[in-house]
């Protein structure tokens, strides 16, 4: 990896679309991805490399658990960057995030929760898969998604689609309507008392 990188800059050059169409194929997330990803978790607490395994692997519900030879590297690149430390105990090093690693992840920090609520998507499309082929999908959305939820998305989908060939007012309305369901959605939800 060369040195004039920084985390996450192919995300920005990017952007999050490139992930849906080959998520099942190949490597899942780029070393620059995992960089930022590893960044966010050291800010919760230090860790050490396994740990962030483990925590990767439990957010995606054992859907995608990077490798030593992924982690590590990375764990390496952002500490000689100046984003983390690095302190050994028992052989065992923990990383700790440092002002400049938190500066720049707080610089990137909507890429960063995405590619972390990405993880939890997989999780919930595998327990939705599982639950379909065992044919005991629960209603209640203990498999991951409520049926309504997952027909909802559908047909929203369906309805972008036919609306492809829309023309400039169309396209206007139809983005006035998409922004107002998404500042909706992104309101927190406040459970029933």
């Amino acid at each position: 990896m060369r040195k004039d990188r920084q985390p996450g800059h192919r995300l920005r050059e990017h952007g999050r679309h490139r992930h849906e169409a080959n998520f099942t194929r190949g490597r899942k997330f780029s070393s620059d991805d995992l960089q930022l990803m590893l960044l966010a978790l050291l800010e919760k607490q230090p860790s050490h490399g396994y740990e962030l395994v483990k925590e990767l692997d439990s957010r995606s519900g054992g859907y995608w658990k990077p490798s030593p030879g992924m982690v590590y590297p990375a764990l390496t690149y952002i500490q000689e960057i100046g984003y983390a430390s690095v302190s050994v105990s028992s052989n065992k090093k923990s990383y700790a995030l440092l002002p400049e690693g938190l500066a720049f992840l707080n610089e990137h920090r909507d890429q960063a929760e995405e590619l972390l609520a990405m993880l939890v998507h997989l999780a919930n499309k595998m327990k939705y898969i599982q639950g379909a082929m065992a044919a005991d999908s629960d209603a209640t959305g203990n498999d991951g998604w409520l049926p309504e939820f997952l027909a909802a998305r559908l047909a929203l989908k369906r309805a972008l689609l036919l609306k492809s060939a829309a023309g400039p007012q169309e396209q206007k309305r139809i983005t006035s309507i998409l922004q107002e369901a998404t500042a909706q959605i992104n309101q927190p939800c406040i459970p029933p008392r």
